[in-house]
């Protein structure tokens, strides 16, 4: 089966088209996939991102495809793997990486959690929390967008816009789902996950004192992995591996794997190709 990265997938281009994106889904040979963005900008014109992709291709179809793509302006490419050849590409960025774990049979999963992972989740289960999961809704869960707005700010990092979210949850019914922690009927943490057959991406996650206390991100995103693997889901990715350690520490400890992505590069134009076969930015550049 196909790696499905949230912006190589249907969902996500489902989103991007109703926002007014253009967006080109082109299929390559026998089960290649590659998901483009097109934008307008001021001045400079169309500019056309792929955004971890192509799927499903060898080294060698991947530099072909990307070399012979026709498109009209800059092409930037976030790459999937450090595996992708870059000849004729401009480093624009690092490579960073993700965390992805792999949802297998429940109790194969747990097994495969560190132990002060599963010693926090049997905490969490004997106390008094109660976890559901909801289909996400603008009114209903404005509290945990807010919070999330507020932890942006504090914390200094940026996430979609809300308009983005809403509209990924009006274009796909059911596949951006809130997972809430309970105690005595009051929320005191929760998650959001989208959801892209047969990959799941993990998107927003806040707590509280009492939630931390409690244990309350570890018995979410445990019940969330049951739920996903019952429904035929096999990959969440638990996203950047670039926050604080303690963050790092739990993504991996769920038993994810880390998976080096392959840095964001631009296509030169045809012209500039053979004079610059591979160009890369100082390696001392940030991400």
């Amino acid at each position: 089966m196909l790696p499905n990265p949230l912006p190589q997938s249907d969902a996500y281009a489902n989103t991007l088209r109703a926002l007014g994106t253009q967006v080109r889904t082109d299929a390559i040979g026998h089960q290649g996939r590659c998901l483009i963005q097109t934008r307008q900008i001021p001045i400079i014109g169309s500019v056309n991102l792929i955004s971890r992709g192509p799927v499903g291709l060898s080294k060698e179809d991947e530099v072909e495809y990307l070399l012979r793509l026709n498109v009209r302006g800059p092409l930037i490419i976030n790459t999937q793997s450090p595996d992708t050849p870059t000849d004729g590409l401009i480093r624009l960025t690092q490579p960073k990486s993700v965390a992805l774990l792999t949802l297998s049979e429940p109790s194969r999963m747990r097994k495969n959690l560190h132990s002060s992972w599963r010693n926090a989740l049997n905490r969490a289960e004997q106390g008094d929390l109660r976890i559901t999961n909801t289909a996400y809704h603008p009114a209903h869960h404005a509290w945990l967008v807010q919070a999330d707005r507020a932890q942006q700010k504090s914390k200094g990092y940026r996430n979609w816009p809300t308009r983005l979210l809403d509209t990924f949850a009006r274009e796909n019914p059911g596949q951006a789902r809130v997972v809430t922690a309970q105690n005595s009927g009051r929320p005191i943490a929760g998650m959001l996950i989208l959801c892209h057959r047969p990959w799941s991406t993990y998107h927003i996650a806040v707590t509280t004192q009492a939630g931390r206390a409690a244990n309350a991100h570890t018995l979410m995103l445990w019940q969330t992995m049951l739920w996903l693997q019952a429904r035929g889901y096999t990959k969440l990715d638990l996203g950047l591996l670039t926050g604080p350690d303690g963050l790092v520490r739990f993504k991996l400890r769920t038993g994810a794997q880390r998976h080096q992505l392959g840095g964001t590069w631009l296509r030169l134009l045809p012209a500039f190709r053979r004079q610059f076969p591979s160009i890369q930015m100082p390696s001392g550049q940030k991400a």
